[in-house]
């Protein structure tokens, strides 16, 4: 059988018919066509990073958010340096950004090679009606990576090991206003109150992290692992951190 080619069930009952006398390499082919229940019991352990980092942005909202086709803009620059003037946007907010990244370990019997095992980001969307008139409803969705690369964010990682420290750059999940502490999730719709952490009163989103794993050709799902991106809206030095369900 050709290497990483799939048997069919068709392929595999030919070899099994009255009077076949099976070989070694399609008993192996039936044995490996078959996931092992260990196989299942895959998931991820996350938490946020020990390490705090640091980066400097420069803020921007359109001047023209309905015709603008992104509502906003944040730039990476290094403090000092005058922020870019960006036709048709208007420069609002620039200051320093700490934040957490993610420490990620993988649940279960993951062989890196076999598996092939990647990291899925789904957004948390709120109901939307479509131009169509037909409504799209709350939930978790993963970005297209074009419109996440749009807005610097990825919606897939690819992994190369069972332990890894993810950044995820999470200031853009964000949507900026002119006061730091206003900040609201990317793509939300502004209702008084809404995505304030009840605890502490600071502006947050809500993501969902999914270990998909390849077997057989066939792709597999763990449960998700909720978590609220939660602003550091308390000082200057409050790192924006991840509170996991």
């Amino acid at each position: 059988m050709e290497k990483n080619k799939l048997t069919t069930r068709e392929e595999l009952k030919s070899f099994f018919e009255t009077g076949d006398y099976p070989t070694e390499s399609q008993f192996a082919e039936l044995i490996n066509s078959y996931a092992h229940l260990d196989e299942f019991n895959f998931g991820l352990s996350i938490r946020p990073s020990g390490k705090t980092s640091a980066k400097y942005y420069d803020f921007y909202k359109a001047d023209d958010i309905m015709n603008s086709g992104a509502g906003h803009k944040i730039i990476e620059n290094s403090q000092g340096n005058i922020p870019l003037k960006i036709e048709k946007y208007s420069h609002i907010l620039s200051r320093a950004v700490y934040y957490k990244s993610l420490d990620i370990k993988l649940i279960g019997e993951i062989d890196i090679e076999k598996h092939k095992p990647k990291i899925i980001i789904e957004r948390y969307k709120q109901r939307k009606k479509m131009s169509s008139g037909s409504v799209k409803p709350a939930g978790f969705y993963k970005e297209k990576m074009s419109d996440a690369a749009l807005w610097n964010r990825k919606s897939e990682y690819i992994i190369d090991s069972n332990e890894i420290i993810i950044d995820i750059e999470p200031i853009h999940y964000f949507r900026p206003a002119a006061n730091f502490k206003e900040f609201l999730p990317s793509g939300s719709i502004n209702r008084s109150g809404s995505f304030k952490y009840t605890k502490y009163r600071k502006p947050f989103t809500v993501i969902q992290a999914i270990l998909e794993i390849d077997i057989n050709g066939t792709a597999y799902r763990s449960r998700p692992v909720g978590m609220k991106i939660i602003l550091g809206s308390s000082g200057d030095y409050d790192a924006i951190n991840f509170a996991i369900n």
